[in-house]
C-alpha cells in the first residue's frame, strides 16, 4: 500500500513560502538546507498527515502567464495543484478571506456534491480547499 510522501513545489523566496505555509496551513518547518553547488534550497514543511518540499533555486523560471488562471491551468497536460481538506470550508474560506489571501475563485459545489475553492500561494500557484 502507498502512502503519501511528500509533494514537491518550486519557490521563487523559500522564507516567504515557508511563512506562508506557517500561517495559512499551519505547517511546521521541519529542515532546512542549502546545496551551495547547483544553488537549491529546501525546506520541508508538514504536520503528521502531510509534507511538503519546497525547492527554491537561485536560478529559476517564474510561473508562466497561461498557467495563472484555473482554467488554463487545468488544460494543460502535468501536475495540477496541491489541495487540503477540512471539516467546515466556510469558516476557513472566511479565515483566508481576513488573513488577505489571493483568492482564484470562492466557494462552488462540484456535480457530486463536494464544496471547494482554489487560492494561490506566493507565487501564484493555485492550491485547492476542499471540504472533506
Amino acid at each position: 500500500m502507498f502512502t503519501t510522501a511528500h509533494i514537491a513545489l518550486s519557490v521563487a523566496n523559500i522564507n516567504k513560502s515557508v511563512s506562508f505555509y506557517r500561517k495559512i496551513f499551519r505547517l511546521k518547518c521541519r529542515e532546512k538546507f542549502h546545496i551551495k553547488s547547483i544553488g537549491l534550497k529546501i525546506a520541508i514543511v508538514g504536520n503528521n498527515k502531510i509534507a511538503l518540499e519546497l525547492f527554491e533555486f537561485k536560478q529559476h523560471k517564474a510561473l508562466p502567464k497561461y498557467r495563472k488562471t484555473l482554467d488554463s491551468d487545468l488544460r494543460t497536460i502535468g501536475t495540477k495543484h496541491v489541495a487540503f481538506g477540512v471539516a467546515d470550508i466556510r469558516s476557513v474560506y472566511n479565515r483566508l478571506k481576513r488573513a488577505k489571501v489571493r483568492f482564484a475563485t470562492d466557494i462552488r459545489v462540484f456535480e457530486n456534491g463536494l464544496k471547494y475553492f482554489f487560492i494561490k500561494d506566493p507565487d501564484g500557484a493555485l492550491i485547492e480547499i476542499t471540504e472533506s
